[in-house]
């Protein structure tokens, strides 16, 4: 084997059909590794990220509120665009706020990505969206589906 270092590869397998050839490419790749020392396996069970419909349901009710609600932002009311609206809502569901110096003074809130929530983490922000938008009178254009009592459920 050459002196290529490897970055980790992470394999996963959505049913036990699909167990022996993710086990069987996963055996390669340690076994490549093994020639250059120990190799460390680690199998756990996958938490369940969120789906392609809570996205879709994410992002159509974040239009939603930054066409229909304008927010203070440095004193003064404007509307925002999506991402902004991502971050304040996905800090409100959390309950914590993550914040930085700006590299030129003043101070950036730092957002999480959804990318990595799970079904039910993202349930929570979807929630939470539901319970502003209620307040603010939002008018919900956002694909139908299955709710959010159901992600929690699949989590």
């Amino acid at each position: 084997m050459s002196n290529v270092i490897h970055k980790p590869r992470h394999y996963w397998a959505a049913g036990s059909n699909r167990i022996r050839d993710v086990f069987r490419l996963a055996y390669l790749f340690a076994t490549e590794l093994s020639a250059a020392g120990a190799v460390e396996i680690i199998v756990r069970p996958v938490k369940s990220r969120r789906t392609l419909e809570q996205n879709a349901k994410l992002w159509a009710m974040l239009g939603d509120i930054s066409r229909q609600v304008e927010w203070p932002v440095n004193g003064v009311m404007q509307k925002l665009d999506s991402e902004d609206w991502k971050a304040l809502m996905t800090a409100a569901a959390r309950q914590e706020i993550r914040m930085a110096q700006g590299i030129n003074g003043g101070v950036v809130m730092l957002g999480e990505s959804t990318k990595r929530m799970t079904v039910a983490e993202l349930g929570d922000v979807i929630e939470c969206m539901y319970a502003f938008g209620a307040d603010k009178g939002v008018t919900w254009s956002e694909p139908k589906g299955q709710m959010p009592e159901q992600w929690e459920a699949a989590a």
